[in-house]
């Protein structure tokens, strides 16, 4: 598994979320705010916010005092969830989401080694919640 940037930043910016939530009672976060504090360009996390509101991760609230926040309590949201949103599975081989990728998966001893390691993965990753990175994420400036 390789976390693409995408993914990377989105639980990046998804800290700032969290501790709006917990320090802030839930006070939306601007993408301008986040963008400065994490220098990830506007743009992109725009992209990647559509796609976190999609998978209802976050919500967005209109007007000057909007922005963005969480759905639900950080405490609720794993780091699977939010892969799982942006980056379309968080699985080692493709072999692991879908058998019919692999003509020879059925016999194939090797696929079981990536759907053992998927499980540990998964499940590690389903156990770490956005709470616990927000706790120990510094922004990058």
């Amino acid at each position: 598994m390789n976390v693409s940037t995408k993914g990377r930043y989105a639980l990046r910016a998804l800290t700032h979320l969290a501790e709006s939530f917990l320090k802030n009672d839930n006070k939306p976060v601007s993408i301008k705010h986040i963008s400065e504090r994490e220098n990830i360009s506007n743009r992109y996390l725009e992209n990647i916010f559509v796609t976190l509101r999609k998978a209802s991760i976050i919500k967005s609230i209109k007007g000057e005092k909007g922005g963005f926040m969480l759905a639900k309590p950080p405490k609720d949201i794993s780091v699977y969830d939010v892969l799982e949103a942006v980056e379309k599975g968080v699985s080692p081989s493709k072999c692991v989401m879908n058998v019919k990728m692999c003509g020879n998966a059925q016999k194939c001893g090797i696929r079981k080694v990536w759907v053992g390691l998927d499980k540990v993965i998964s499940g590690y990753l389903k156990q770490t919640k956005l709470s616990e990175v927000a706790e120990n994420h510094t922004p990058q400036k």
